[in-house]
């Protein structure tokens, strides 16, 4: 191919260079030292975009204080009062299963796989580790007293362990399929749990004996959320029904049922004085109070712009605070329904980065509020946001004038927008399914999106013409294969297409039929990218291997070494001589003369969707399942391979 061996880092850089390259880092460095953006970076990271997406786990400290919250990429303490980030813990145990705080606020308990980590909670010093669960923990709860313990799992069991000397007390048996749920009653007599999937039951247990009490089976389908009332005499149930069930603790009978128009029902809380239950939904993005005796809707709290997840009272009662999809937290006045203070920039999968052509801003698709953002890159300031879209974005990319955005959506619609001012320039709805791949011409006028409904449109992007339809055996419909990832060659006539499939089609852009399929790998490819002149086809799918393809030709060039992990994303650098591929949590830079992995940035902990180089090479980009954008400094990174 005639490819020259790259360069990582030139050895003849001149000291006006390399001052000014420490200055710009230097100033992006300081720009951000006091951020949370920076907080337990990896190495070579010099920031991070989003929180990771909550999942849920909203707990507050005993005193009230603080809250932390579980999210995708670690666990985040607030201050009750003014939101402020105060803390992110991050590593294995914090970024998986659950967490709670005993009675006192003296131990923090956090699931990790299958263990349970018993922690300070002012120093996180380990005090003990639970071992006995054969499956991950999914769910924690101490007793009145702090004395117990109890932890639920996918082995089907609830376990119950003595928190002074770690002794695994009990072993309850009564679930059929994993544990999602348990909650002690205020006095500690009982111990209710749930089951999911198979299992739509609720068990009523003696927390002193272990003894199965009561198996509720009435809840029709899946149960989402349990709550004792704080007499402990009441079990409120809401799941994926319109109908909040209570339940007589000592009889086991359902007592009284509030109908909803949700069609489920996945959070319920009842509030410290009993009179009231809280219930959040994902069927729409409010907040309902609900009068216990009466069974009327007392309130309607509005605010959330998206489905509501948890729901938790504040330990002296006066505050109501949700968690939900639109990436934010929020904290209500519990008599008034009064919003009083909303945390925001937790995130969703960030499925694609990108940077401008002069390598002024970043462009990426994370934001739970659908919106596209773009951040100056020197100073990681949020520039502007591009809000329209309906759904979460699956695609962002840049015209290589500049002058253009393009942005793909899950529900399938593709946004135009002039990159300058943000102004909405066209509105593509041909796709009838979420669009993961976009990719313009060289000269900007061809714009080729591809859908998961397996269908590629290519669009004359001044008039957003639609200019091709190329859907015939575009997959082996057979195996139900769907496309993964698209590009278009730098001269706007060919389109490389990667599916389920192991082989990779070339299409004419103009007559819509297939060139030359590239076979090679051994299983599914995941990702496709031409290198800047147009000369080389790289991909990498699920066989861990990057594989080098003449463009012209369809030969196979070259077959770079297995990586560990499945490939997700790929990208050449601006000069072709390197390649970045994110893997699931990996990031490898490789050299392509040569097929040497040069480096591998590790920092993600789910696949990395997208990767993409700065203009100028010195800066990767990185999005990830995780909800996280991070931005790697490579001229630190090439320093420590040269």
């Amino acid at each position: 191919m005639g490819v020259s061996t790259p360069k990582i880092l030139m050895k003849n850089l001149n000291l006006f260079s390399i001052l000014i390259i420490s200055i710009f880092f230097l100033s992006f460095s300081s720009s951000f030292a006091q951020e949370y953006t920076r907080w337990h970076l990896p190495e070579g990271a010099i920031v991070r975009f989003g929180k990771g997406r909550a999942y849920g786990g909203l707990r507050y400290f005993p005193d009230g204080t603080r809250l932390a919250v579980k999210s995708s990429s670690g666990t985040w303490i607030y201050d009750a009062d003014t939101g402020k980030e105060l803390e992110l813990l991050r590593g294995d145990m914090w970024d998986t299963g659950t967490m709670a705080f005993s009675p006192d606020g003296k131990i923090f308990a956090v699931a990790s796989d299958s263990n349970i980590h018993l922690l300070d909670a002012d120093t996180r010093n380990q005090r003990d580790v639970l071992t006995g669960h054969t499956f991950s923990v999914y769910t924690l709860a101490f007793s009145p007293t702090g004395e117990t313990l109890a932890s639920g799992s996918r082995d089907t069991t609830v376990r119950l362990w003595n928190v002074h000397t770690g002794e695994l007390l009990q072993t309850l048996i009564g679930h059929t399929d994993r544990v999602t749920s348990v909650v002690y009653s205020p006095d500690g007599k009982t111990l209710a749990s749930t089951g999911r999937t198979e299992d739509n039951t609720i068990c009523i247990w003696n927390a002193q004996t272990g003894a199965l009490l009561h198996t509720l089976t009435e809840q029709p389908d899946r149960v989402y959320s349990i709550a004792y009332s704080p007499d402990s005499l009441t079990l409120a149930s809401g799941g994926r029904d319109p109908k909040i069930r209570f339940w007589d603790v000592h009889t086991g009978e359902l007592i009284k049922t509030i109908t909803t128009d949700m069609r489920s029902v996945t959070s319920v809380v009842y509030s410290p004085h009993g009179g009231v239950l809280a219930s959040g939904s994902w069927t729409d993005n409010n907040i309902y109070l609900w009068d216990v005796h009466t069974g009327a809707l007392a309130k309607t709290l509005i605010g959330h712009t998206d489905q509501v997840d948890s729901l938790v009272y504040a330990p002296d009662g006066k505050v109501l605070t949700s968690e939900g999809d639109d990436g934010t937290i929020r904290f209500w006045d519990a008599d008034t329904g009064e919003l009083l203070q909303t945390i925001s920039g937790h995130t969703f999968l960030a499925r694609s980065v990108a940077f401008s052509p002069d390598g002024s801003t970043l462009v990426s698709s994370e934001r739970a509020d659908n919106a596209v953002a773009l951040r100056d890159v020197q100073t990681g300031k949020l520039l502007k946001t591009l809000a329209g879209h309906t759904d979460h974005l699956s695609s962002v990319v840049y015209s290589p004038d500049g002058k253009t955005l393009a942005s793909g959506s899950w529900r399938g619609e593709i946004r135009l927008w002039n990159a300058q001012t943000g102004e909405l320039l066209k509105t593509l709805t041909e796709h009838e399914r979420g669009v993961p791949a976009l990719s313009f011409s060289m000269d900007g006028t061809t714009l080729a999106s591809g859908g998961w409904d397996n269908t590629v449109y290519v669009w004359y992007v001044p008039t957003g013409h639609l200019l091709q339809t190329i859907t015939e055996t575009i997959m082996d419909t057979e195996r139900n294969n769907s496309l993964r990832d698209m590009t278009l060659h730098p001269d706007g006539q060919t389109l490389a297409v990667a599916t389920d499939e192991e082989v990779i089609r070339l299409w004419d852009i103009r007559t819509g039929k297939v060139k030359t399929e590239l076979i090679g790998h051994r299983w599914s490819v995941a990702t496709v990218a031409y290198s800047p002149d147009g000369s080389v086809l790289a991909s990498g799918g699920d066989d861990r291997k990057i594989r080098l393809w003449d463009a012209a030709s369809g030969e196979l060039v070259s077959t770079f070494p297995e990586q560990l992990g499945q490939i997700m994303s790929i990208a050449f650098s601006p000069d072709g001589q390197r390649i970045a591929s994110g893997t699931v949590g990996n990031i490898y830079i490789s050299d392509v003369a040569t097929g040497k992995h040069i480096a591998i940035l590790t920092g993600h902990k789910r696949p990395v969707r997208s990767v993409a180089f700065s203009p100028n090479g010195k800066m990767l980009a990185s999005g990830s399942d995780d909800s996280t954008v991070l931005l790697w400094d490579l001229t630190q990174i090439q320093s420590k391979n040269d």
